[in-house]
């Protein structure tokens, strides 16, 4: 009797160590201080959290002159991730659409949700003190399915995963894959700048 076991429709997530970004992290901080400062929260009402955002107030941070390093690796990044997954992006240009900051402090959080109406999203880390929240992703299956009984859970029958964090990561994913982000157990803020890309 012959038996194997496929794998079908995997979700992709690529996960970049960026080379040296102590620097690069010390330059932002300088720049997020200030956003925070003269910048109100963007925070949408429908949110529960009382995270600073500025998705609403201030969304188009990769234009910014402090911002252009980590464009440029924003869009080296994507460039190999549409590789990945076999994206016609040099006839179709990937273009960020929106660039954002988060600061969650404590017990601060995020909703699952998705990013409609664009391809890539992604998140770069710039503060992560020991202990924060990961990033947490959310099988499309996980509320069309009954749950059947399990012995244990793999990633054959799971339907969440939490990617632990790093300052200096920046995380690639599809903008269909439902995340969040659980309430952070730490005193020290968790702080991270997001995008979309579109085509």
């Amino acid at each position: 009797m012959a038996r194997q076991l496929e794998t079908l429709f995997p979700d992709a997530v690529q996960i970049t160590e960026v080379d040296n970004f102590e620097p690069l992290n010390r330059r932002l901080m300088r720049k997020i201080e200030q956003i925070r400062a003269e910048v109100p929260n963007g925070r949408p009402e429908a949110w529960v959290s009382t995270v600073y955002t500025t998705l609403n107030s201030a969304d188009e941070l990769h234009k910014l002159p402090e911002f252009s390093e980590l464009n440029e690796i924003i869009m080296r990044e994507s460039a190999s991730f549409a590789d990945s997954l076999m994206i016609n992006h040099h006839d179709y240009p990937l273009r960020v659409s929106a660039c954002w900051l988060n600061i969650y402090g404590p017990m601060d959080g995020q909703e699952i949700h998705l990013h409609s109406n664009n391809m890539i999203s992604g998140s770069y880390y710039v503060k992560t003190p020991p202990g924060c929240s990961g990033l947490m992703f959310h099988s499309m299956r996980a509320d069309q399915m009954l749950e059947p009984p399990l012995t244990a859970i793999n990633k054959l029958n799971g339907t969440i995963s939490e990617l632990a964090v790093r300052e200096g990561m920046m995380v690639l994913f599809q903008s269909s894959m439902k995340h969040s982000v659980r309430p952070s157990p730490t005193a020290e803020e968790r702080i991270s700048i997001s995008f979309n890309l579109s085509m």
